[in-house]
């Protein structure tokens, strides 16, 4: 409201990207060989130089996130994760029933290790000196993480929609940006909604491949079988198909995701009134991320720094922020109801344990 009493006028921010390959290419090429001489140990600080060029090129309204992680927190996140992974697979080598202590302990880690990321990452990011932040609990994250997902895994995938969609209210309900809430908020129908039309295109998938791939089949020289183990005419056709398919599964999963991000995103809130947006296209998503992995396949590597940027500037580039105030006005805001977070930022329990 303003001093009028009148409700003050949103405005519409869309977030830009300012990186380019050419730059990312100089940073990512010495963290590799940084990493690669010191046996992986640098990985952490080039973890923390990745993430501060690709926050410090993400703009909203004039101004870049930022990120202030220590490199040694991820360091000591990735030994101790690293620690568990070679206790796990020597044990596991000279007796099976290890798994019996190893599944159990998995379970029981795993939201406390989601819970430490994610409280790391969020309160090492910036937006104007004003932290993010994530106070996820752990009996929330057990609920959200273990829980519905074997509930879903039990009923054969039926409940694997309302699985998603607690785990990205957990997601985005427990982060605060200088003390202010970001909340989120849609149907069952709506996520349902994407993954029923995602299994429908499956089934037409399947169809017209099966009907392809048997009409060939059919249409092989007499006494001419197929024998997948023994080249033949065949053979190009089958696994032109095979390839087919397995691409077009890749492209409606990549869909999926793109469809509930937007979802997601275009029903939270900030504060309650301010609210983001997302509009990303579901194919152009997966033609960026599909052609990325051709290319980088091809250049022996080289352009992966490209296929990053390349997928971040879309991604950053449909969306938006529509604030009910001026942002100004709504960042200063923010940063007095900080402190209280500002005193939590250095707690020992937050690491990154990203391998």
């Amino acid at each position: 409201m303003s001093e009028t009493g009148a409700p003050a006028a949103s405005k519409r921010y869309e977030f830009e990207f300012h990186g380019t390959g050419g730059e990312y290419f100089g940073i990512w090429i010495v963290n590799l060989a940084l990493t690669v001489l010191t046996l992986g140990i640098y990985s952490a600080w080039a973890t923390v130089r990745t993430r501060r060029y690709f926050r410090g090129n993400t703009v909203l309204a004039g101004h870049s996130f930022d990120y202030h992680a220590s490199p040694i927190r991820i360091l000591i996140g990735r030994a101790i994760a690293l620690t568990l992974l070679i206790s796990y697979n020597f044990s596991v080598y000279f007796s099976p029933y290890a798994l019996l202590f190893w599944v159990p302990l998995f379970l029981a880690v795993l939201p406390w290790l989601i819970n430490s990321s994610l409280r790391f990452n969020a309160r090492n990011t910036s937006y104007r000196n004003v932290r993010f932040n994530f106070t996820g609990k752990y009996g929330e994250a057990v609920v959200a993480y273990v829980l519905w997902p074997i509930l879903g895994f039990l009923t054969l995938g039926f409940l694997m929609p309302l699985a998603r969609r607690v785990a990205d209210y957990y997601y985005v309900n427990h982060h605060t940006f200088g003390g202010r809430p970001f909340e989120t908020e849609f149907s069952a129908w709506h996520i349902y909604r994407i993954f029923l039309l995602a299994i429908g295109l499956g089934v037409i998938l399947v169809l017209v491949l099966g009907g392809l791939l048997a009409a060939a089949i059919a249409a092989m020289p007499h006494g001419q079988t197929f024998d997948p183990n023994h080249p033949n005419a065949f053979m190009p056709l089958f696994f032109l198909v095979l390839i087919t398919f397995e691409v077009a599964f890749i492209v409606l999963g990549i869909a999926i995701a793109t469809m509930v991000f937007n979802l997601v995103i275009s029903n939270t809130v900030l504060d309650g009134r301010h609210k983001l947006g997302a509009h990303l296209s579901a194919l152009r998503v997966a033609w960026i991320m599909i052609t990325n992995i051709i290319l980088t396949m091809l250049t022996l590597g080289i352009f992966y720094p490209w296929a990053q940027v390349r997928i971040a500037r879309y991604r950053v580039e449909h969306l938006s922020l529509e604030a009910a105030s001026d942002l100004d006005e709504f960042t200063s805001k923010t940063f007095g109801t900080q402190n209280a977070v500002g005193e939590e930022i250095a707690g020992f329990f937050d690491l990154d344990f990203g391998l």
